[in-house]
């Protein structure tokens, strides 16, 4: 545990950014990417997954310090993530459990430091003083209650806000959506659910939130469904990332996403984007976000903001780099997991770096992550020609032993 500084190391065939972490924040201050709650349920619970969130955003940071798991930035996952031409920060402050992490924020307060949170923290863990965006500014943006606020009208889904008594009491016409409306962020489509059947409200229970606050939200049928993604910098300049076509499991959790940073054919999303993300700028945010959008027709929905690095933000900021470099239109943000020896989960990856098929974000060996137990996690994005290539690669991989999680 603790503040290292590591060697700087250069490649002929660096992928940057078009905008790091300082770029959009300032300089002098410390990045971290963790979720950090009490209780994990409400995220999913998976914890492996949520470290290896940590590790993300190493290659976008510049050289803003970033606070990130130990598992995340092993020798030999750091060398491949080199290797692959990305630029690491030199200073990391590493932790293996949420009372190390804990106790790194506390040093940092003492030494006067501002943290860059993605996440609102527990208010007894963390004061007020350490965040560089106000916390209060952060709960109002992740909570989904807010949206109406901050969304034009015409592109808000109908909702109202319920509790479970009175939708088992009288249950509206089929298929609904229900979304948490206590406050709490939520992460991956996690706090969402979709209703079919009545008999799934009778399996609600408070890890899915305040039972007595959930919006009610009227189902779209929608034609397709994309993220947009959007920065707000210092100087209060807004820039357009790019757009993910999200890929979703059964449960409507978000497992991956075709990215690029063209507009077409969405301009009139775009237009409205960046309309939402003056909004949320002038409610005194700074940094990234990524809004959920389900289009129908000529109409869209802002169904979900989501006021952090989201998973495609990495991907969307080097994407530009990296379609320059490997001069392959098509790539997928996948989430990837190896079961068995970490090192040798990275002679795969490498294999097919090697091939020029895919670029590596965050690599955690899940040895590292006390009180957890599963597979480790490779983030990264999968390069091709088109997309049934990039399918092609994708079949391999999980021929390898790096199959897709699902």
């Amino acid at each position: 545990m603790g503040e290292r500084a590591w060697p700087v190391h250069s490649f002929a065939d660096a992928i940057r950014p078009e905008q790091t972490s300082e770029d959009i924040y300032g300089k002098g201050y410390v990045y971290s990417p963790k979720l950090y709650a009490h209780d994990y349920e409400h995220f999913g619970g998976d914890l492996l997954s949520l470290e290896a969130l940590t590790g993300r955003e190493l290659s976008i940071a510049g050289e803003m310090p970033v606070i990130c798991h130990e598992g995340a930035v092993t020798p030999s996952a750091v060398r491949l993530l080199e290797k692959a031409g990305l630029h690491l920060p030199s200073v990391r402050y590493t932790y293996r459990n949420d009372e190390e992490y804990v106790s790194i924020l506390k040093k940092l307060s003492l030494h006067g430091k501002k943290v860059i949170f993605q996440y609102p923290h527990p208010s007894e863990d963390v004061p007020d003083s350490l965040y560089w965006v106000d916390p209060s500014i952060i709960a109002y943006l992740s909570d989904k209650r807010s949206i109406p606020a901050l969304v034009p009208a015409e592109h808000v889904a109908p909702r109202r806000m319920v509790s479970l008594d009175e939708l088992l009491e009288d249950t509206p016409p089929m298929p609904f959506i229900l979304k948490t409306g206590d406050g709490r962020p939520t992460s991956g489509g996690c706090g969402v659910l979709l209703i079919e059947k009545k008999e799934q409200l009778y399996h609600i229970n408070e890890d899915f939130g305040d039972l007595s606050t959930i919006i009610l939200e009227e189902y779209i049928q929608y034609d397709q469904n994309f993220g947009f993604h959007f920065a707000a910098d210092e100087a209060g300049n807004i820039r357009y990332l790019g757009k993910s076509e999200q890929v979703v499991n059964d449960e409507n959790c978000f497992r991956g996403s075709w990215i690029s940073t063209d507009a077409a054919p969405f301009e009139r999303v775009v237009e409205a984007g960046l309309r939402v993300m003056e909004n949320i700028a002038a409610a005194g945010y700074v940094g990234v976000a990524g809004f959920d959008v389900l289009m129908r027709g000529d109409s869209f929905y802002f169904i979900d903001l989501n006021v952090r690095f989201n998973a495609s933000s990495c991907g969307l900021m080097l994407y530009e780099n990296i379609r320059g470099l490997y001069k392959k239109p098509s790539v997928r943000l996948s989430n990837l997991e190896w079961n068995g020896w970490f090192d040798d989960g990275l002679a795969v990856v490498e294999k097919y770096m090697d091939k020029k098929q895919f670029v590596p974000l965050s690599l955690l060996d899940a040895a590292y992550v006390d009180g957890a137990t599963g597979s480790s996690k490779v983030i990264g994005l999968v390069i091709g020609e088109n997309d049934q290539e990039v399918e092609r690669i994708l079949n391999f991989m999980e021929h390898d032993g790096l199959t897709r999680r699902e």
